[in-house]
């Protein structure tokens, strides 16, 4: 598998989204919100797939194998950042059908408060942030939609920010203070600055929505805009 045909699959897959989440109705109501959500269940898996085998080819040229395995869980402590606002909603369309729905509401609610007062005690610096979520995942909170057998409750459309994360150490590295140690060997599958340009612009589509980047209050303020819908 080569890395640059399968890039050029990924670019391609982005496009073809960009394109149709373009030729949304102005006007967001019901019309909106179901042309939206034809979208993204027809558009949005072939570009996660061709993520994957973009990461996949990735770790092919890596010399050590990693050590993530089904269940495992720990980065699924991290408050998740830098996701895409078409990969939010196709979230909330996913967990709006569930019988849960108001749990998962209410946990990301409790989440985002978390991070929030974290963040503000760690004043307006640079570096606050990343402060504030390393502290965040000392405290082990568990993702909103993590099962209790320790899978991932919104698997097939898990953003990229959670798809690019691996390690290479063994898993009791990657549980609290042990991240920082000198035997933790975590890394992330970085994307080239085409593929994030092309990315942006995709989500550009989407800038009236005005959602944030984190997925807890992603998915909070697709619920407002949106929750008052039947998918």
């Amino acid at each position: 598998m080569k890395v640059n045909n399968v890039l050029d699959e990924f670019l391609n897959a982005i496009s073809v989204l960009q394109q149709e989440l373009l030729s949304l109705p102005q006007e967001i109501g019901l019309e909106y919100h179901q042309k939206l959500w034809e979208i993204l269940q027809t558009r949005l898996p072939p570009l996660h797939q061709t993520y994957d085998r973009y990461v996949t080819s990735e770790l092919a040229t890596r010399e050590n194998s990693i050590s993530c395995g089904k269940g495992c869980s720990h980065c699924c402590r991290h408050y998740v950042t830098s996701v895409e606002p078409f990969e939010i909603l196709a979230i909330h369309f996913q967990i709006r059908q569930r019988k849960d729905y108001p749990d998962l509401l209410f946990s990301s609610h409790a989440r985002t408060t978390r991070f929030e007062q974290l963040l503000n005690k760690e004043g307006g610096d640079v570096e606050a942030e990343d402060r504030a979520l390393y502290r965040y995942y000392l405290r082990g909170i568990p993702c909103s939609f993590l099962e209790k057998d320790g899978t991932c409750g919104i698997y097939e459309n898990r953003p990229m920010s959670c798809r690019m994360f691996f390690s290479e150490s063994a898993p009791r590295f990657c549980e609290g203070n042990a991240v920082t140690s000198g035997w933790n060997k975590n890394f992330q599958i970085e994307l080239p600055d085409i593929a994030e340009e092309a990315l942006a612009r995709c989500s550009e589509a989407l800038a009236n929505l005005n959602l944030p980047v984190g997925l807890f209050e992603g998915v909070l303020e697709a619920n407002s805009l949106f929750g008052q819908y039947e998918s």
